[in-house]
Parts: C-alpha cells; structure tokens; sequence
C-alpha cells in the first residue's frame, strides 16, 4: 500500500506524518531500500539466501532494516548498501521516490511482519557488487525495466517494482 512521496528524514518525521493513519501499525518494522540503476539503467536485484526471515530465494532489492542507531534513513540505508555489497562498489543515493507498507511472512519468528519501506533512487556508478552476507545473498542479477519475471519478486518487492516501473518508464 502506497503512503506517500514527500521524503522523510528520520523516525521523528515518520513517526509524525503517520500520526493520524490508523492502518499501519505500532509494530511495524521500518526498512530503507534503493532502486540501484547501473550504466545500462538495468536495476540491480539480489536473489535471497535461505538465512533470510522472510521470502527466501525471491528477488529484492539492496537494502534492509533501519537501525535505532541510525540517525537519518538516507545514513542507515548507505549502512545497508555497506553491508549488503561491501566497499567496492559505489552507489550513489538520489530522489527518494515512495513510502509504502507491507506485510510478510517472517520463517524465524514463526509471524507475520508489517513493513514500512522507504524507496529510494540510486546510481550504480562503479564497482563490482560483493556478496557481504552470503547466508542472506545468494548473488546479484539486474533487469531493465519490464524485463523481470514479476512472479521472482517478493511480494514488498512486487509494489516496489511497479511504483518505479512507471515513475521511471523511460529508463526501459
């Protein structure tokens, strides 16, 4: 479900423009994520590993769980980029593009999960993409627009897809 466009810089301005919205709930786990686009405007997907929670062996993209450490979501999601694909690469972070919520369903846990995801636009600028959390990552893949089997994508990633499949169609 789609929540809004207008970037937010942290869990206290989150936190306030969900204030009166009463279908997301209190337990909701806040991740951020990036649409990496490289040279060839291929965005870049990881097929996830068994030791994932939740939709392993489907596409997502890089991108994880905001940290109560973290002090913006644009620092904890270069945390993420960091961990997720190493050093070597360099993806550099542009617009935000959407917040939406989700649930999934979390193996570990044994529950269902609610989502909310930050989105944000990246260039793929340099680099080769490592595999930092191999149990997590079992490698990475890139499709251009239109080019992805919808059916590979978790179901927070299905959304995603489809959001910036027409804010950037012409990147096809």
């Amino acid at each position: 479900m789609k929540l809004f466009s207008k970037e937010v810089k942290d869990m206290n301005e989150l936190n306030e423009v969900l204030r009166n919205n009463s279908e997301i709930s209190k337990e909701s786990e806040v991740a951020v994520i990036v649409y990496a686009f490289d040279k060839e405007n291929k965005i870049v997907f990881q097929r996830r590993g068994l030791g994932c929670r939740d939709e392993q062996l489907k596409l997502e993209t890089i991108g994880g769980r905001v940290k109560k450490s973290d002090i913006d979501f644009r620092t904890a999601l270069q945390r993420e980029i960091e961990e997720e694909i190493g050093t070597d690469a360099d993806i550099e972070l542009q617009e935000f593009i959407v917040a939406t919520y989700a649930k999934t369903f979390d193996v570990r846990n044994n529950k269902e999960q609610d989502w909310i995801y930050l989105v944000y636009k990246g260039n793929l600028k340099s680099g080769e993409l490592k595999i930092e959390e191999p149990n997590k990552c079992l490698g990475y893949e890139r499709y251009k627009i239109g080019e992805v089997d919808q059916n590979e994508l978790s179901n927070g990633a299905r959304e995603l897809y489809n959001i910036v499949s027409e804010k950037y169609s012409y990147l096809k």
